[in-house]
């Protein structure tokens, strides 16, 4: 996912949050399949954020947008 489709879902998910990405990072996972083979798996997702509203922020989208989007996300409040 690329970080301009993550700050677009984020601007009309969250209009009101006012919450700014910091940086964003794509790291690739591999898994182990039947055949015992490293193959490529959905990639993870690293974002630091800055929003002013509550301290669990980052803990709260890190489970939104896993469960959303399917990808690994880790996103922390700075």
């Amino acid at each position: 996912m690329k970080r301009e489709v993550f700050e677009k879902m984020i601007d009309k998910l969250f209009p009101e949050q006012k919450i700014e990405v910091v940086s964003y990072e794509i790291l690739e996972k591999n898994k182990l399949n039947e055949n015992n083979e490293w193959i490529l798996d959905t990639p993870a997702v690293f974002v630091d954020i800055r929003c002013s509203d509550f301290d669990n922020k980052g803990l709260y989208l890190t489970e939104y947008f896993t469960n959303f989007t399917g990808y690994e996300f880790a996103i922390n409040k700075v």
